[in-house]
């Protein structure tokens, strides 16, 4: 890397700072607002910030570069010297541990084409690439996931989209506790809840998020789990039998989604609630070979040609609990939400089954399977609420923390903070 002359050398050792900065469980019981720390990207060879006033670039409590005005800030090195050039004024340093851009004044800080309010940290994960993390106030983090998680609710559908604050709160303040020694809290994709910063911020879901502030879902023992999925087609699931390696909740054992008067599901209009893939013989023989080494960790050569699919039994909410597919080298048993990742709606497209709610249509042709249809419901893991049937919810006039206890019996709403 070129330094110019006047660019100016730093170089600490900043063993005491491993990690972003992180919010403490005290800080979080004393009823402060939690800031949480998100994984924008990681695995990268480099990286580059944008700010339109000028930032304030550190290292723990070291000050390493300032800008007064429009600049960019960019990252490279090898662990564990992060080296850092500060556009257009050629400024230079170089420090270990997590590096922090603070804007000047209220604006966003902007990174792959996206805009985030908070700070920006940047530093090497353990493989030893660069990453960079989203450290933003609970509030602000939430205004930039109700519009992607749920969309647009409707004027109607009002109450439904504060469901969802408090439960994405709930998710995100329960994940701030048991990650407070890790580099970074949650995903900003599926994994966690989808984030994009200031990208797609609402009036409608910034009202939700405000008309709900720092209220969270309670089990009496704590922060409640607030799972929650698209389209939950008739019936939520148990996590028992979904997730059967997480902690469990009575409260996540799978409700019939009525209001036990009238037969039909809230999500019956979800676009979801009922769906069909089918593939001929060939074809899921394919997707298989592709799948079943990933899910199983085993080597593709094992798998063999396909024989037979079938399913071993269905959960009471009519999931299925396990497939067993037998193949010309071995019979494999596939359990859970494993399911979606072996059945996949779209193999090339790497798009997996929306749910385990299904039944098969099979042709068999020389005791071999030559044709398999799909025919399921719902959409996600079925787990908590269901978001078609909130919305359908709201529009009948149920209340925000009426949905919540329908789709998380037993829980409480209370104030975590002000």
């Amino acid at each position: 890397m070129t330094r110019s002359g006047a660019g100016i050398l730093f170089a600490f050792l900043l063993s005491s700072c491993a990690a972003p900065t992180t919010v403490r469980r005290s800080e979080v019981l004393a009823g402060n607002e939690p800031r949480v720390r998100v994984l924008l990207a990681e695995g990268l060879e480099t990286a580059a910030v944008t700010a339109a006033e000028g930032v304030t670039v550190s290292a723990g409590a070291f000050t390493l570069l300032d800008s007064p005005g429009k600049s960019t800030v960019r990252f490279s090195g090898r662990a564990p010297d992060v080296e850092i050039t500060i556009e257009p004024e050629g400024k230079v340093a170089t420090a270990q541990g997590p590096i922090t851009v603070v804007p000047k004044g209220r604006t966003a800080l902007g990174f792959d084409s996206k805009s985030y309010a908070g700070n920006l940290s940047v530093y090497f994960g353990a493989d030893g690439r660069l990453a960079v993390v989203d450290i933003v106030p609970l509030e602000l983090y939430l205004e930039g996931v109700l519009p992607h998680e749920m969309g647009n609710a409707g004027t109607d559908g009002f109450d439904a989209l504060k469901a969802q604050a408090v439960a994405a709160r709930t998710y995100a303040f329960e994940r701030v506790q048991l990650h407070a020694n890790d580099p970074f809290d949650l995903y900003a994709g599926v994994r966690d809840q989808v984030y994009q910063g200031l990208k797609g911020r609402t009036k409608q879901a910034s009202s939700a998020v405000s008309g709900t502030r720092g209220l969270v879902l309670t089990d009496g023992g704590g922060s409640a789990k607030a799972y929650y999925s698209a389209c939950c087609g008739g019936h939520t699931s148990d996590i028992r039998l979904v997730w059967p390696e997480r902690e469990s909740a009575g409260y996540l054992f799978g409700v019939r989604d009525n209001d036990g008067r009238n037969p039909g599901a809230f999500c019956a209009d979800h676009g979801y609630f009922r769906w069909r893939y089918s593939f001929t013989g060939k074809e899921l023989g394919d997707m298989l070979r592709q799948t079943l080494p990933k899910a199983l960790e085993i080597e593709p050569a094992a798998v063999g040609e396909v024989v037979d699919i079938g399913i071993e039994e269905y959960t009471p909410s009519g999931r299925v609990s396990a497939i067993v597919i037998r193949t010309t080298k071995n019979e494999y048993r596939v359990a859970g939400d494993k399911i979606r990742w072996v059945l996949m709606a779209d193999p090339k497209k790497n798009r997996i089954l929306p749910s385990i709610m299904f039944k098969f249509d099979k042709i068999m042709e020389g005791g071999r399977v030559a044709f398999l249809s799909i025919a399921g419901g719902g959409n996600g893991h079925g787990v908590g609420m269901c978001q078609g049937g909130a919305i359908a919810m709201a529009k009948k006039g149920y209340t925000y923390r009426m949905i919540l206890q329908h789709y998380y019996p037993g829980c409480d709403v209370v104030r975590a903070y002000q």
